[in-house]
């Protein structure tokens, strides 16, 4: 798919230290910005001058016949009326996870998908790393022996619920659980949450998540308010070795019979978006099964939360 005519829908911070240092440098790319506010509209106009289409209500980008392809970045509770209107609209659109808040509305969406003909592929950069693909191949190959188990450490400060705005296991898990499933090569047939033993609200910032992948255990820790910086650490055991991944500055560490090998550097800094945006352009062909999957796995997440029980995954 080209990356080229692109409307975006939402000019936040993701957009611009994310998307737009790498979307810059491709010609024609960035043709309309829809944002709900004057000063985010002139900021807009700031950085990408004035030969760009710019307005305060979406729906008049989504009329435009020059936008081939939208990008959405909202707030969550805000991409189930869009999504459907995008849907409607028969563009392809990049959007992040969750499709909506709710797994009714969500799988109302993955209907109205599935019966367009155009492509709906969700932001999911980190599985789209390299180190990602070099941990399934030792967990493939086996050069370390049959993996037993696989925990991820998750922490960010003030990623926590907005006030009055939902933050939930369901909204969070997509973006950390795919490349669990990418790294194990299958998918959880059962998750058990633990987070509050009786939420008294439907905001969670902080969970102890297992994931049961039939030939080995994984496990999710996360705090999205927590002190320290944003990291994500891996964790995989084997038979005879331990691998420790720290995803966000991309290295790993091997220890081999207890001797600790020197560090693997895979890259300087965070690639996340420039590998999504390849792995797009390199591809032509999307489908909705992953993000179905996922939206599942989250969903079994919730209930699970809701009930401090396992809960099998619906696939």
């Amino acid at each position: 798919m080209k990356l080229q005519n692109i409307g975006l829908i939402g000019f936040g911070s993701w957009i611009e230290s994310a998307y737009l240092p790498l979307l810059n440098s491709k010609t024609n790319a960035i043709k309309a910005i829809a944002a709900r506010t004057e000063n985010t509209l002139i900021k807009a106009k700031k950085i990408l001058g004035n030969d760009c289409f710019y307005t305060n209500d979406y729906k008049k980008l989504l009329n435009k016949p020059d936008i081939d392809l939208v990008i959405l970045c909202v707030p969550d509770e805000l991409h189930e009326k869009i999504m459907k209107d995008i849907i409607n609209s028969k563009k392809n659109c990049i959007f992040e996870m969750p499709l909506s808040e709710n797994i009714n509305s969500s799988k109302e969406l993955i209907t109205l998908m599935d019966k367009s003909e155009n492509f709906f592929i969700p932001n999911l950069e980190t599985s789209q790393l390299p180190i990602i693909k070099k941990l399934s191949d030792f967990k493939n190959k086996k050069s370390l022996g049959n993996l037993l188990n696989i925990h991820m450490v998750m922490n960010a400060p003030n990623w926590g619920p907005t006030p009055n705005l939902t933050k939930s296991v369901y909204s969070i898990s997509p973006w950390y659980i795919d490349p669990l499933n990418k790294i194990s090569g299958n998918l959880p047939t059962r998750v058990l949450s633990i987070g509050e033993k009786s939420p008294k609200s439907f905001s969670e910032s902080r969970a102890n998540i297992i994931l049961d992948y039939n030939t080995h255990w994984a496990s999710w820790n996360f705090n999205i308010e927590s002190s320290k910086e944003w990291e994500v650490i891996i964790t995989m055991t084997f038979e005879n070795s331990e691998i420790i991944t720290d995803l966000v500055n991309s290295e790993i560490t091997i220890y081999k019979n207890e001797k600790k090998l020197p560090k693997i550097k895979i890259e300087s800094i965070w690639p996340g978006m420039k590998y999504f945006l390849s792995y797009i352009e390199n591809t032509d062909n999307f489908n909705n099964q992953n993000t179905k999957d996922l939206m599942n796995i989250s969903h079994a997440l919730q209930l699970s939360n809701n009930s401090n029980n396992w809960q099998s995954v619906e696939i």
